[in-house]
């Protein structure tokens, strides 16, 4: 594996773990009540897709099929 590949790979895994905390942070505001709850899926749906989606873009697979199903 080239040092680019390598690169790219740490870039994508910050980028999944960075979505993964936020997600994480909406999760315990929704249960400590500081924001509605009916707010919170659509929020994390958005969080977690536009992590995935920076991900596969680093890594050069925005164009492949998701599978899931859309």
């Amino acid at each position: 594996m080239s040092g680019a590949e390598q690169e790219g790979l740490r870039r994508a895994v910050e980028r999944l773990m960075d979505g993964q905390r936020e997600a994480l942070e909406v999760i315990r505001r929704a249960l400590d009540g500081d924001t509605p709850a009916e707010g919170t899926l659509v929020d994390l749906e958005d969080i977690l897709q536009g992590a995935l989606d920076d991900a596969r873009a680093i890594l050069g697979m925005e164009d492949e099929d998701e599978g899931d199903g859309t």
